[in-house]
Order: structure tokens, then sequence, then C-alpha cells
């Protein structure tokens, strides 16, 4: 992967972040956050550029939009809610991609699988890591518990509606869009 590219999906990661991180401190209802809204495109992201480029490539892409989020996380985000992203997300990144590359290994004709069960697998974790590190002694457990069901359920439909853009991108488009150089 050229620098440049790399470089721009780690903007990419770092805006999908920041939105995310900010949106979080907003609820939608009390089963369901505005960034429950946002954070299902950073798996999809990564997802798409593990089907091109290789595992270390991809978490390199990963590591650098996590050091490019933290100083507009801390400034837009409640510190808690920064500190429980950052971390969350650097930890369950990385779950996420060497599932994705498991499975691609193991189940090399299933690409619907490897993206479907790493991010349904990945997000499970994120999300129950993240309200718990964000909320735990500012809200009673119930509502975090209330907040990780409703913020995954929408991640797993957001996991399922994107298999098609996953397809489309990554499989069927991958020759066109992404060159490798």
């Amino acid at each position: 992967m050229l620098k440049q590219t790399r470089n721009i999906y780690a903007v990419i990661f770092a805006a999908l972040i920041v939105v995310a991180n900010y949106t979080v401190q907003f609820s939608i209802n009390e089963w369901l956050t505005y960034g429950a809204l946002i954070f299902p495109f950073t798996f999809l992201v990564t997802d798409i550029l593990s089907e091109k480029y290789s595992q270390e490539e991809v978490l390199n892409v990963v590591r650098l939009g996590i050091i490019i989020a933290i100083i507009p996380t801390i400034v837009i985000a409640d510190w808690r809610i920064a500190f429980a992203s950052i971390i969350t997300f650097y930890l369950i990144q990385q779950l996420d991609v060497r599932i994705f590359y498991y499975l691609k290994r193991k189940y090399q004709n299933l690409w619907w699988l490897r993206n479907n069960a790493s991010t349904m697998i990945s997000q499970f974790f994120d999300t129950s890591i993240f309200f718990i590190l964000a909320f735990s002694f500012v809200m009673p457990f119930d509502v975090i518990v209330k907040l990780i069901i409703g913020d995954y359920i929408i991640k797993l439909i957001f996991a399922l509606l994107d298999t098609p853009i996953f397809y489309l991108i990554a499989i069927k488009l991958k020759h066109i869009t992404f060159r490798k150089i």
C-alpha cells in the first residue's frame, strides 16, 4: 500500500472515530446512541481494506487512524468517552482484522462470512467494553446494559446491510477501485 493511500484511509478512520465519539454522547432513546449509526462504518472500511491489502498494512492504517483521532476526540468528547473509545477501538480492530484474515484463509470463497462474522464478533466486544469503560460509575448498570444491547442490535443490522456494499467494492470492483502499485 502506498504511503499516500495509507494516509487517506487513516484520515477516513480518524474522522469516523471522532464523529462517532462525539455522537455517542447523545442518546436517541434509552437503548441507543447516535454513535451506533456512525461507528459501524469503521468496520466496513477495515473489511474492504482487508480484502485487498495485507494484514499488517490494514493494521497500520488502523493504528495511524487512532493516533490522528486522539487529540480531536479528547477535545470534543468527555474524557471517559475519549479514553474508552481509543483503548477499545485499538484492541477490537486488532481482533476484527485477525478474525477476518483467519476466515479469509480458512474459507477463501465465503467472502460474506468473513465480512459478517468478523464484524459481528468484534462489534459485540467493542460495544460491551466501550460502554462499560465509558459509563461505569456515571450511569446505572441497567442503563449501560440497555445501551449495549441497543447499540449492538443496530450494529448487527448495519453489518448485514453493508454486505452488498462490501461485495460491490471489495469483491466485484476490487481491481478497479483499488490499484495496488
